[in-house]
């Protein structure tokens, strides 16, 4: 019996696990192709002076426990990556200057005392939802819910970072039923972490695997188009010219790019273009590396709030006003998580953070100021920090989108109300036969790169029971 050939468009989580997957069972002649040079996506890694510095991801919410470990298992692979834990120390909150560890120091966050159990009875009631409900719950936002036991906005500030941090929008837009799944699954698995030699080992494990198991993998290769005849995927079109022909075509380029660039709109029904446009991508996040001469802290990631009055600091985002202190910073301090990422006596920090509202064409001034804020924050939450520096990168969305378009995103689409759980955006293509979308836009749940290895998983449980 012959093989499906099978063409994979993007080494991101999403294209490389599935591919993996599929090469394993020796069913497949796996190609997958690049356009860029570096293996992953966001999840890639490349290396500046000694230090291994990641595209766009920070901590793993379930490392070898989760979704992206289920794949190495499933390819018989699981050392392929090693993980290293944010416990021992806990990650801490830096709430105005003060470290705090929460829940353990939550007077810290000089709340009144009243307060203190209505967080745990909000917090209770969100963890008690049953799976059978998670659906109808994810109509609801996570501000909603909060509502009916608090209004005290340093309460919100807390939670707000956290749906931030999780899925890159805010409380307001956070549905319950998903904060409340990956919530319940970081909290059992207890695995939120870094892989050893930056998030782009992940990726390259997978990749490592399509070719163990007879697959190719092309780098710098991009794609001009997939090639639809007779309303079927019959390939995909190189930028050279050069036709590529397969059985099967995997897009790991998003569903929005893929339908609207490389298939195009003219092969979709109208309802499934107006769902498709619907869809809102996740934030834009801003990103500094700092490398340092010296290690200044111990720990192995802080969690900055420099602001708890919300609905003013809102508004001054409207506004598109930047404030001296980025009001909400995660910074993992990833050497400490991986000593393989900077040479030895130095120590490498990463801050992530800074939803804001761009302007329509924001100049360079404005990601200057935006870049400032940031450091300004950094400096608070590490003292001293300045006199350390070796240098300092900062990422907007603008390299991102350079990269990687999609308005310059994190994720991809986001997982807010009304587009979580089956209201996702689809696996298998509605108009065009054998064209299949794995990426974390198609992922049903997870954070980050988890949503897409989500989408992988699905994919090759859809595929192999054709």
């Amino acid at each position: 019996m012959s093989k499906k050939r099978v063409v994979i468009i993007g080494s991101g989580i999403g294209g490389s696990a599935v591919g993996a997957l599929l090469a394993h069972t020796g069913s497949y002649e796996v190609s997958l192709y690049e356009r860029n040079k570096l293996i992953g996506g966001r999840f890639a890694s490349y290396e500046k002076d000694g230090f291994k510095i990641d595209i766009g991801c920070h901590l793993i919410a379930n490392c070898d426990k989760g979704n992206l470990g289920q794949v190495l298992r499933m390819v018989g692979r699981p050392d392929w990556v090693q993980w290293s834990y944010a416990a021992r120390p806990a990650p801490t909150i830096n709430f105005k200057g003060k470290r705090v560890r929460f829940p353990k120091d939550i007077e810290g966050l000089n709340l009144p005392p009243d307060e203190v159990g209505k967080i745990l009875e909000f917090y209770g009631k969100a963890m008690s939802i049953p799976p059978e409900e998670y659906d109808a719950w994810d109509k609801r936002s996570v501000y909603s819910l909060m509502q009916e036991y608090t209004k005290n906005e340093t309460v919100r500030a807390v939670f707000g970072l956290l749906s931030g941090i999780f899925f890159v929008i805010s409380d307001q837009e956070t549905p319950v039923g998903e904060y409340a799944l990956c919530s319940k699954q970081m909290l059992m698995n207890k695995a939120t972490g870094y892989p050893i030699g930056g998030t782009g080992s992940v990726p390259e494990a997978y990749v490592k695997s399509i070719k163990t198991d007879g697959g190719q993998v092309f780098l710098s290769t991009p794609i001009k188009s997939i090639a639809v005849e007779n309303g079927r995927a019959r390939g995909i079109i190189l930028e050279n010219g050069k036709k590529v022909d397969a059985d099967i075509v995997i897009s790991n380029a998003g569903n929005k790019p893929t339908v609207n660039f490389l298939v195009g709109r003219e092969h979709y029904r109208s309802e499934v273009l107006a769902r498709l446009d619907k869809y809102e991508y996740s934030k834009c996040v801003s990103m500094m590396r700092i490398a340092l001469k010296q290690p200044v802290s111990d720990e192995k990631m802080v969690m900055f709030i420099s602001r708890d009055d919300l609905s003013v600091l809102e508004q001054e985002r409207r506004d598109g006003i930047i404030a001296d202190v980025l009001t909400d910073v995660m910074c993992p301090v990833i050497s400490n998580l991986d000593p393989t990422a900077c040479p030895e006596g130095r120590q490498l920090i990463i801050a992530g953070g800074g939803t804001h509202p761009m302007p329509e064409k924001p100049d360079s001034a404005w990601f200057k100021k935006l870049e400032n804020s940031m450091f300004n924050a950094v400096k608070i939450a590490y003292p001293g920090i300045e006199k350390h520096i070796m240098w300092t990168s900062f990422t907007t969305s603008r390299e991102i989108d350079n990269m990687f378009g999609e308005g310059g995103n994190v994720i991809g689409i986001a997982q807010k109300v009304g587009q979580v759980g089956p209201d996702r955006p689809f696996l298998t293509d509605p108009c065009v036969k054998n064209l299949y979308h794995c990426s974390a836009d198609s992922g049903m749940h997870g954070i980050g790169g988890e949503l897409a290895a989500d989408s992988a998983l699905r994919l090759f449980e859809l595929l192999e029971s054709k």
